[in-house]
């Protein structure tokens, strides 16, 4: 299987997507709980559960692009190790 993308978007991406996961995953706890500084405010949302739900699959899609583009890395390694060997 060839990589759809180069290693370096494959990295950036990937790393984008870990900051991506921690910072949403970060978010939708405190509006779980829900957080003074987040709920009780004058732009506040109507419900905060919602919002914290939005940002949990907000989270699970950028844990699948964590996935897919470490496979993507995978693949370029393993692609750089096949042409050293065939060399």
């Amino acid at each position: 299987m060839k990589p759809m993308f180069s290693a370096e978007n494959a990295t950036c991406c990937s790393v984008l997507s870990v900051f991506g996961v921690i910072f949403l995953g970060i978010m939708g706890f405190l509006f779980q709980l829900p957080a003074e500084s987040l709920t009780d405010t004058i732009n506040d949302p109507d419900d905060p559960a919602a919002v914290a739900q939005a940002c949990f699959t907000a989270t699970m899609f950028y844990a699948f692009m964590v996935l897919f583009c470490g496979c993507q890395s995978w693949l370029h390694k393993r692609e750089q190790r096949a042409q050293i060997q065939l060399q």
